[in-house]
């Protein structure tokens, strides 16, 4: 409907102004009226562009907006130059009422160019102390007929103190309102306004007339709009963040913490623009904290905004909230669930949500990011023995709060295992039987039961196997015997996992790793070769290897003491001609240094046997210096000697089971013929091994007379 009302006055003018544009001539337009202290009026207008030299005067005319016909209001004006004027003729008084303009051009003493009427902008207004504004209305300048350019605006001012107008709003003149609503930021006095009509190409405004009302200031600054409450990752309090109100009399802010309906007053922040609050106070670890703000004037007696929100169903609101993190994890549980309140937005106000978790301390981790909807989430990635810390993130979906967000508190955790006993170790790998191996494990009573599981691996294996466990809680020693092994083939390699009530390995022991003696018999040199693989898995080491030697199954006697460098020894066993020539051999290691545990560990067993050495003449001579054969023997089982005496004809002639009988050249008493005769000697050795020999022997008769 505007539209085509400026399109009706813009015909209206076209039509009425044909003739005379033909002619090449416009009319001069009324720049502003403006109306003065007085109630007079000061008319300025554009000057004539006087193409023909026909100018001969500015005619000024006036009327009431309800008269029909305008009238001069003098004299004409015959410089061209002079482009304003004041009307203030007796009885014109334009406080009070409305006037109309319309400029003429005088052209050769009767031609006139009609500018376009415009009035005077009548002022009125009223206070509502109430609502705490100032009702201000008035009259439309523009009669019927005439026209306002495209961006013509109105300019809506109030002067306080004296001399100082402010603009207060503006607003297009084609909206077609001819009011406003001013705010009232005076406390309680007298104020002026006017209302400015602003061309867009002209040089002056046109001013209303100038009224004063007396204001009262009884409306609040606004309700500060609350951005966020976060807790603050440096000091972990609570931080509540708003945004300014655009009252110009703000002076201040009270914040309020709300528990449950009820509003504890915090502080007073005398500064507007504070837009922040740190409480120092605040436990958001504990709870979500949750907060009001109020703004206040500077009116003496102050006006506060509201305490309760609008809408508000309480007093406090559960939506200006600090974010409050919780975690529940129990012993052996491989997660943590975390669980947090609503942002401090509302559950619509909501976009996502973060969830950060930092490990000992370490950098800031990104876990997940979550739905609006949603406040738990669940860690699956820890480890016993670390300290987690987790915190939340929110951000906010309202454009109004600028994508705020918040911070929740930072809920520390320490995921640990059952406490570890202490001393715990293993003391010590010993062989005590070619088909056993006995372990040792010192440990100390525990809060709750420990699995002592025994791990084992031979020297050819590249993993270990679970060989036994026992179940432990009060026990300071345990002993583990492993019978499934060959010790005199391999070394094996022992460590206890220690598993606790959560089925997770807590700790590996140190490795106990058993000795393994090897060894050979050198009957050349009548020396028995020992060597051995050091024991390994002491802390402080070996001390000494101390080697035992057993002859003929015997009692196992101290034998010699090597460092622990060594692994070598050589046995001189000339002296134990007359032994069977058994020799069986143990090493003994010394753990070095530690008189706590003084822990020994036994080498496998090793037995090893000179060969017997047999010595057997060929010939004897009967009454002569031998007059008796038999072999001399040594390193043989003497129970298992057996000697046959044959003849040529392989005819048994004797035989003997004692090594100390020979011989004497006799059968059954009766000494028989010189000649040679066969023998067959057979023995074991101190392992039971037989040796047999065969050989000829000649026997001579020596006749002393």
């Amino acid at each position: 409907m505007q539209i085509i009302a400026h399109i009706i006055k813009l015909s209206l003018l076209v039509i009425g102004l044909l003739p005379l544009m033909l002619t090449g001539q416009v009319a001069s337009e009324i720049e502003c009226l403006v109306v003065n202290n007085d109630g007079s009026i000061t008319i300025s207008w554009e000057q004539y562009m006087d193409v023909d030299a026909d100018f001969t005067g500015y005619q000024i005319n006036r009327k009431l907006p309800a008269e029909a016909v305008f009238t001069s209001t003098g004299a004409a004006i015959t410089d061209i130059t002079s482009i304003s004027i004041t009307d203030n003729s007796p009885g014109v008084d334009a406080n009070s009422q409305q006037y109309c303009y319309q400029i003429w051009v005088i052209r050769s003493g009767a031609v006139i160019l009609e500018s376009n009427s415009l009035c005077t902008i009548n002022l009125s207004g009223t206070s509502d102390t109430t609502l705490g504004l100032v009702d201000l209305m008035w009259a439309d300048p523009l009669p019927t007929g005439s026209f306002l350019p495209a961006g013509t605006i109105y300019e809506v001012y109030y002067e306080f103190p004296a001399g100082n107008w402010i603009l207060d709003g503006f607003f297009d003149y084609e909206t077609g309102l001819n009011s406003y609503d001013h705010e009232v930021k005076v406390c309680d006095d007298l104020v002026n306004f006017r209302v400015d009509l602003k061309k867009p190409t002209a040089s002056c405004s046109s001013s209303s007339n100038i009224i004063t009302l007396q204001v009262e200031d009884q409306s609040d600054p606004g309700i500060p709009v609350v951005t966020t409450v976060t807790v603050d990752s440096l000091t972990g309090f609570a931080q509540l963040e708003w945004f300014q109100p655009s009252a110009i009399d703000l002076a201040g802010y009270i914040i309020y913490q709300c528990i449950g309906n009820s509003q504890i007053e915090l502080q007073t922040i005398s500064n507007p623009s504070a837009t922040s609050f740190l409480d120092i106070n605040s436990s958001p670890g504990t709870s979500p904290e949750n907060y009001l703000v109020s703004s206040f004037d500077n009116c003496p007696t102050p006006n506060l905004s509201p305490t309760v929100l609008p809408g508000a169903t309480t007093i406090c609101p559960n939506d200006q909230s600090s974010i409050y993190l919780d975690c529940q994890w129990v012993v052996c549980q491989d997660f943590v669930d975390l669980a947090w309140t609503t942002p401090p937005w509302g559950e619509n106000g909501v976009a996502y949500s973060e969830v950060y978790r930092r490990t000992n301390g370490g950098a800031d981790e990104l876990l997940a990011s979550i739905a609006a909807a949603e406040y738990e989430f669940r860690d699956e990635s820890i480890s016993p023995n670390e300290t987690y810390s987790y915190f939340i993130k929110a951000y906010s979906s309202d454009p109004t709060v600028q994508e705020a967000t918040a911070l929740s508190n930072i809920k520390i955790l320490g995921v640990s295992a059952p406490p570890l006993p202490t001393g715990f170790s293993l003391v010590s790998a010993s062989i005590t039987s070619a088909t056993e191996i006995e372990i040792k494990v010192n440990t100390s009573p525990t809060t709750t039961p420990f699995e002592y599981a025994l791990l084992r691996k031979a020297e050819n294996e590249s993993f270990y196997r679970d060989v036994d466990f026992e179940i432990a809680q009060t026990l300071t020693e345990l002993t583990f015997s492993d019978t499934d092994v060959e010790p005199q083939i391999y070394s094996y390699e022992y460590v206890i996992a220690l598993i606790n009530e959560c089925s997770d390995t807590s700790a590996i022991s140190n490795i106990g790793k058993t000795i393994l003696l090897s060894g050979l018999a050198n009957p050349d040199n009548l020396v028995n070769t020992l060597s051995w693989s050091g024991y390994e898995g002491w802390t402080t080491g070996v001390d000494s290897y101390d080697i035992y030697r057993t002859i003929d199954g015997g009692v196992p006697q101290f034998l010699a003491s090597n460092q622990a460098s060594i692994g070598f020894y050589e046995d001189d066993v000339e002296e134990f001609l007359t032994t069977k020539g058994e020799f069986c051999y143990q090493i003994k290691a010394s753990e070095n240094d530690n008189p706590i545990s003084n822990a020994i560990s036994l080498s496998n067993e090793i037995c090893v046997t000179q060969p017997p050495k047999i010595w057997i003449p060929n010939a004897f001579s009967i009454n002569g210096i031998n007059d008796e054969f038999m072999p001399v023997i040594s390193f043989a089982d003497f129970t298992t000697y057996r000697m046959v005496i044959y003849n040529r004809w392989g005819q048994q002639i004797f035989e003997s089971r004692d090594i100390d009988l020979g011989w004497d050249g006799t059968k059954n008493g009766n000494l028989i013929q010189e000649g040679n005769y066969m023998y067959y000697i057979e023995i074991q050795d101190g392992s039971g091994k037989l040796y047999e020999d065969r050989g000829s022997l000649t026997m001579l008769i020596f006749n002393a007379n």
